[in-house]
């Protein structure tokens, strides 16, 4: 069998991963690893690759036997998905809280995930925002300690990029999230953790409220996305 290069395999998985978290697939589509190369310009053996390294970071589903298939942008799964991580970053503020100002989170800083930082960064990109906010979340977990709780919340954010892009889109929603994102550092800065958890839980709240207007809105997108290709 041939080895394949990794900068080559790496650059197809990148560049597949970002097709499957922009649900650049129909719903369901199968994955054909020889069609997926006819599009990206490479072999079919990086593209199976891929594939695989996605579906063990469960971003693409498989049926023994009949393949890869593309998953489909679901609102009971993404409400689980944001109910698991607001779980996780609750316990990690009530864990680790004590050693916040002591340098645990010194992240914060290097990625301008400051209460300053987000107010600086309220009038730029959605884009650099969705950024700001999955590092803020990583940080977060980071104070529980626990390495197995940074990887799921940075597979979290993987899995909720283009519903937490869709969500930052809608200028009404952009100014609510931002403001509770500030006053959520904020709280961090101060170690008030029962206001911390607090925030977190309303901000989970209003996510889930309005999951299913964000989802048929992704789903609609992605069509359209789709049928102008």
């Amino acid at each position: 069998m041939a080895v394949i290069p990794r900068d080559k395999a790496d650059s197809t998985y990148c560049q597949l991963k970002e097709l499957v978290l922009n649900y650049r697939f129909r719903p369901g589509e199968p994955l054909s690893p020889i069609s997926i190369a006819d599009r990206l310009q490479v072999s079919a053996t990086p593209v199976r690759e891929a594939l695989s390294r996605l579906h063990g970071e469960d971003l693409v589903g498989l049926v023994p036997n009949r393949g890869f298939f593309a998953k489909t942008l679901n609102a009971k799964s993404m409400r689980d998905h944001y109910e698991f991580a607001f779980q996780i970053a609750i316990y990690a503020i009530e864990r680790g809280y004590s050693q916040f100002g002591m340098g645990k989170i010194a992240s914060l800083e290097e990625t301008a995930v400051s209460s300053d930082g987000v107010k600086n960064k309220i009038e730029e990109s959605v884009e650099s925002q969705v950024k700001m906010i999955e590092e803020l979340y990583v940080c977060i977990a980071a104070l529980a300690g626990c390495q197995v709780m940074v990887d799921s919340i940075r597979k979290f954010n993987d899995q909720t990029r283009f519903v937490r892009l869709i969500d930052l889109e809608m200028e009404s929603n952009f100014h609510e999230i931002t403001a509770d994102m500030s006053a959520l550092v904020s709280t961090l800065e101060r170690q008030d953790v029962t206001a911390a958890v607090a925030n977190l839980r309303r901000q989970r709240d209003r996510k889930l409220a309005r999951m299913n207007e964000l989802v048929s809105e992704g789903i609609a997108r992605s069509l359209k996305q789709l049928s102008s290709e």
